[in-house]
Formats: C-alpha cells, sequence, structure tokens
C-alpha cells in the first residue's frame, strides 16, 4: 500500500491519475450536457428528468461523492504538479517560444481554474439555490421541482447569462485539451493519434460549448418561455 501511494507521488503517477480523472470529467461533462438539453422539450421532460435523479437517493449521493472525490483528485494533483515543476525551474526563462504548444494547452492553469470558480457558483446559483432562492424550491403541476422554471428565471437575467457564456468559453479552452493531453499522459503518443485526439478534444469541446451555450442563449433570447 504505501508503494502504491509512493507511485502516485511520483510526477508519472500524478500525471496519470490527471490524465484519468480529467476523462472521467470530460465523460461527465458530456452527459450532464445531454441531460441538460432536455429544457428544449418542455418543462414536462426536464422536471421529470430531474425527479428522476432525486428519487434514486442513494444511486445520486454515491454520484455526487465520486465526482467530488475525482475533481478534488484532479484540482489537487494538478496543483501539485504545477508547484513541482515551477520549484524544478525557478528562475524561468527570458524568452517563451510555442512552437507546438497550442493557445488551450498553454492557459489549462488559467482555464481551470476559472472553472473551479463557475463550477462553485453554479452549484451555488442552481443546486443549492443560494444565489437566488425566489423560485428554488418552486412545484410544477405534477409535484416536482421546477428545474426548467428555475432555469428560465436564471437566464433572463443578463449578468447571469454574461457569467454562463463565460463559464462555457474557459470550459471549451479546458476541453479542446484535455483529450489529447490526458491521452498523451497515458502514452499513447504517435503522430497519427495526436491528430486523432485534437481532433476528437476540439469537437468535443465544441458540441459541449455548442450546446450549452445554446440553453442559455435561447432562453436569454425568449425562444424557451416557462
Amino acid at each position: 500500500m504505501i508503494r502504491f501511494f509512493g507511485h502516485i507521488l511520483t510526477s508519472l503517477g500524478s500525471k496519470v491519475l490527471i490524465a484519468l480523472s480529467g476523462l472521467a470529467l470530460v465523460v461527465f461533462v458530456v452527459f450532464h450536457m445531454l441531460g441538460n438539453l432536455q429544457v428544449f422539450q418542455g418543462p414536462d421532460a426536464l422536471n421529470s428528468y430531474a425527479a428522476f435523479l432525486r428519487d434514486m437517493p442513494m444511486a445520486l449521493w454515491s454520484a455526487r461523492l465520486t465526482l467530488l472525490g475525482i475533481v478534488a483528485v484532479h484540482i489537487g494533483l494538478s496543483v501539485r504538479l504545477a508547484i513541482q515543476n515551477r520549484r524544478a525551474r525557478p528562475a524561468g526563462y527570458v524568452t517563451h517560444r510555442y512552437r507546438r504548444a497550442s493557445l488551450a494547452s498553454r492557459t489549462m492553469a488559467f482555464t481551470g481554474s476559472l472553472l473551479v470558480l463557475f463550477i462553485v457558483f453554479h452549484l451555488l446559483h442552481l443546486t443549492a439555490g443560494v444565489v437566488d432562492p425566489s423560485v428554488h424550491n418552486r412545484l410544477d403541476f405534477r409535484g416536482h421541482r421546477d428545474v426548467f422554471g428555475n432555469v428560465v428565471h436564471a437566464f433572463q437575467n443578463p449578468a447571469l447569462v454574461v457569467i454562463y457564456l463565460i463559464g462555457q468559453v474557459a470550459l471549451g479552452f479546458h476541453l479542446s485539451h484535455a483529450l489529447s493531453g490526458s491521452f498523451q499522459s497515458l502514452g499513447l503518443e504517435h503522430p497519427m493519434l495526436d491528430r486523432l485526439f485534437r481532433g476528437a478534444g476540439l469537437l468535443v469541446a465544441m458540441l459541449v460549448v455548442v450546446g450549452n451555450a445554446a440553453i442559455v442563449l435561447a432562453i436569454a433570447f425568449g425562444l424557451v418561455r416557462a
């Protein structure tokens, strides 16, 4: 067991766990977006979906705690590895030359930090109802929590629209490098594979950002109404 944790704490072990946790989070983000797209099917679809999840409290909380653990591992090891890399190169470089590194790969720390702030805000807003409690506990005609009405109410506020769109930009940049970077950390490196993974990462990022942004903008422009 000691040897196992010792291996994890090495630079290579940390990179592998960051890659695996990152891939798990990519899968979650995709399915989360697909679930939220039910807003276009109307209140009954989205509210029934939310009620279905809440009707399985053990499974729901197990999934939440597992996801929280994955996020903690991903952030904790990423920060630790960044600190180690900085200490190994304390003087820094006089000039920076980025030949192959993309903008997304160079800004992973920045977009990751933005995402942490956005996730905390998102949970306080739509999950806990702390940001705007006025409609958080409202029920629909079936007696389900009116998640649809809560979402529509939220994105009629221009300030919240801007915050969520900024969050999607950060998510898009982070996701576009996450897939290729994770597979490279797992040792899957080859010129052909690198191009495939970069393309897949960009495609997944675009789909997620477009899907999430479509929800926000459709409500903001009155295409989806309560």
